[in-house]
């Protein structure tokens, strides 16, 4: 069985002990499905390591590539914020995040081919690290925003009902682990954005040529811009906290789009054929 079967069923059994555990709650199920979901990252790393020396420079020169990539770098930071937040409900889908871009991955094709020449750059390596952990924490944030619209007005019955703290589905303050997520990955995206004007000037010799890739990165890096301003805008609004946070949870779902159709979607339009930027997206 190959790495990339092992890492898909690794990351199904991880997503089901999530759900055992939010319904159990005991140490058992929880070190049960964070070892599950550890192990899945390290059957998928194990693919980015192994494809690097296979093709003999980092693994990010096609689309198979960078979504195998990009799955790692998403296990990566959930479980960075399971440790941080002791996080439960969120686990499942994130494990399903992980498996679905997998999973599309293998949809891609996967053949090895020589880069060419202007990526053969260290710079190469730091642009698209930066770039996909910043993806990956707002995979996080849209994952722990579709729980929160979903979940919340049941959440609120729950508590109501029972009583107890114990009883509640969802944690206190749920609604604000997206913005420190965000929060989180914003450095990184606007990183990934100077690395790779500092690496476009040294292959290309422009910092900005406002091709489609560089136009769609910068809406992308304005959306959450203006999701980690809008807090501060809202109440001058007198909108609630509750619509608030219905707002921004919507917003972050749009902003995923952006995320998906900036990193995937550019390729599939005709004024983006001759871009350099999209040489990774295109079988």
């Amino acid at each position: 069985m190959s790495l990339m079967n092992i890492a898909l069923i690794v990351y199904i059994f991880a997503s089901i002990a999530y759900i055992v555990r939010e319904i159990w709650r005991s140490s058992v199920t929880k070190w049960v499905s964070l070892g599950l979901l550890i192990l899945a990252f390290c059957f998928n790393l194990a693919m980015v390591a192994t494809r690097s020396i296979e093709a003999g420079h980092p693994p990010f020169s096609n689309l198979y590539e960078s979504l195998v990539f990009y799955a790692c770098c998403t296990a990566f930071i959930y479980i960075v914020f399971e440790f941080v937040y002791n996080f439960r409900i969120v686990g499942a889908l994130a494990a399903v995040l992980s498996m679905l871009i997998l999973f599309y991955a293998t949809l891609q094709d996967d053949t090895i081919r020589p880069i060419m020449p202007a990526l053969k750059s260290n710079w190469m390596l730091i642009h698209v690290v930066t770039y996909m952990l910043g993806y990956a924490a707002f995979g996080i944030a849209f994952v722990t925003s579709i729980i929160f619209l979903v979940v919340k007005p049941f959440a609120k019955k729950t508590k109501g009902d029972a009583g107890a703290e114990g009883k509640e589905i969802l944690p206190r303050n749920f609604d604000k682990l997206s913005y420190k997520i965000v929060a989180f990955g914003f450095p990184f995206l606007t990183l990934g954005m100077i690395t790779g004007a500092v690496w476009a000037k040294k292959a290309w010799g422009d910092y900005w040529s406002w091709d489609p890739k560089e136009t769609w990165s910068l809406i992308t890096w304005l959306a959450y811009l203006v999701y980690l301003h809008t807090p501060l805008v809202l109440p001058k609004m007198s909108i609630n906290k509750s619509k608030a946070s219905v707002m921004l949870s919507i917003w972050l779902l749009v902003a995923f789009g952006i995320v998906n159709f900036t990193f995937m979607g550019l390729s599939y339009l005709p004024s983006a054929e001759d871009s350099a930027h999209v040489y990774g997206l295109k079988k």
